[in-house]
């Protein structure tokens, strides 16, 4: 299996948009190391993946954070010297955001709902 690696520390393109060669097919895993600084992501806040792609965030920081995927419903958590990881297969295509659900120790996914948009998925047909 070929791997597609898209480094997202500080390299982004025209608009802050990564230029991403696609995976010649499907079968090929798309990678993105993600980094969050001072509560933004540093770099690019965008990857661009194909429909029916495996994707693998990987994400650092130097906060805690509560991360949330919208669209493929998956949360995890970051800390500093603990970075996570979100892997899923990329089936619906649309721009789909990530975000924040809470810095430091304060969640507010339930009533007061607080949420800060830090970085997009875009899923583009094949």
């Amino acid at each position: 299996m070929v791997l597609a690696v898209i480094a997202l520390l500080g390299f982004g393109g025209a608009n802050g948009i990564v230029g991403v060669a696609y995976a010649a097919d499907r079968a090929e895993m798309a990678k993105a190391e993600i980094a969050i600084k001072d509560r933004k992501v540093v770099g690019s806040n965008v990857v661009r993946v194909l429909e029916g792609q495996s994707v693998e965030l990987h994400w650092t920081t130097d906060e805690t954070v509560d991360l949330h995927l919208h669209g493929y419903d998956i949360e995890t958590k970051a800390k500093p010297g603990a970075p996570a990881t979100m892997t899923f297969k990329a089936h619906a295509t649309g721009r789909y955001p990530v975000t924040a659900h809470g810095f430091g120790d304060s969640h507010s996914h339930g009533g007061s709902h607080s949420e800060q948009t830090l970085f997009y998925v875009e899923v583009h047909p094949k």
